[in-house]
């Protein structure tokens, strides 16, 4: 198999803990915060001092030329704040992956408290990036220090762990295991039983759904080993990519369609108004999610920012909150595995 996932590892190299320095690992995390932090009150310093530096030059007080030059210095110190504050990021995430746990693939078989992270291979080069953005762009210079330091699949652990620790198969050959799901490392032999045993006792599985033969081999063995309503599907990717998998699965499994987003028509002045089309025309990373009744009936829970009429930070947070919190509430109800 080469599309999608394949677990093969070569040479016996099971696991990149031998590359982990836990040290280095917590060096780096104190100081990207350090960064971080720095680089934000720099950052943000600088632009409230420019914007007092402009209204001084617009009411024509005395001194007009040092209110000028200390505006002109704002705009080195903003972009060293920022490049602090990126840098910090960066810093903080290969710290996390540093101190990363790695599974013992034997325990970790045992487990029944686990949820299941499945995906293809080929999306954790999407899932261990940051968001470059609040709520669709368009928004205030201050608003970029605001960004979270967390990946896509650090963010996505965080919703899910709340079910349970989050375990995913590592990627074979990578230097360090991914910030996020505690990974585990198995050979190219033992693969699909290792998977097939996590299916069966994990508490829940979410699976990003992909073309790939192991994505698709991941998705008919849920639905031979699991209950329906303990599987989760997760929508990373475009309608093209969803209706190509749809198709492949379609003898197993009759998937809704893509729903796309609303993007209801508003009035020109409430399009500039919040940050023009730009922002009419984002989505987030992950689009929605399909859950499944007993009889394996799914529904698909999109997640469309088109529909707020002021998108910002809070009011995305709390559409994802609405739309996704049941979906949690109902899986924390299921009864524990045996």
């Amino acid at each position: 198999m080469t599309n999608g996932n394949t677990y093969f590892l070569r040479n016996n190299d099971r696991s990149p803990r031998g590359r982990q320095d836990r040290g280095v690992g917590r060096r780096l995390i104190v100081v990207g915060w350090v960064l971080r932090v720095g680089g934000a009150a720099l950052g943000l310093g600088s632009v409230f001092v420019a914007q007092a530096c402009v209204r001084r030059l617009l009411e024509g007080t005395s001194h007009q030329g040092g209110w000028l030059l200390a505006l002109l210095v704002c705009v080195p110190v903003f972009f060293l704040g920022w490049c602090g504050f990126a840098l910090g990021r960066v810093w903080e995430q290969n710290g996390r992956r540093h101190t990363a746990e790695i599974l013992d693939p034997l325990r970790a078989a045992h487990s029944t408290e686990h949820v299941l992270y499945l995906r293809p291979f080929d999306l954790d080069t999407v899932m261990s990036g940051m968001p470059m953005e609040l709520s669709g762009g368009g928004a205030s210079l201050t608003n970029v220090f605001f960004l979270s330091g967390r990946t896509l699949e650090e963010d996505l652990v965080r919703r899910f762990g709340r079910l349970g620790r989050v375990v995913a198969i590592g990627r074979p050959g990578e230097p360090l295991p991914e910030a996020g799901a505690e990974r585990m490392y198995v050979a190219d032999d033992e693969w699909q039983r290792v998977v097939s045993g996590l299916i069966a006792r994990a508490r829940v599985v979410t699976l990003s759904v992909g073309t790939g033969q192991g994505t698709v081999w991941e998705f008919v063995e849920s639905l031979r080993v699991l209950p329906p309503e303990r599987l989760v599907l997760l929508i990373y990717c475009d309608r093209t990519a969803y209706d190509a998998f749809r198709e492949v699965v379609a003898e197993r499994c009759a998937l809704p369609e893509y729903p796309p987003p609303a993007r209801p028509k508003r009035p020109r002045w409430e399009v500039l108004m919040n940050g023009g089309r730009k922002r009419l025309l984002w989505d987030f990373a992950l689009k929605g999610v399909i859950v499944f009744g007993p009889d394996w009936q799914p529904r698909f829970v999109r997640f469309d920012p088109s529909t707020l009429r002021v998108p910002s930070v809070f009011s995305v947070r709390k559409l994802l909150r609405r739309e996704l919190d049941p979906v949690l509430d109902r899986l924390a109800a299921l009864p524990p595995r045996r």
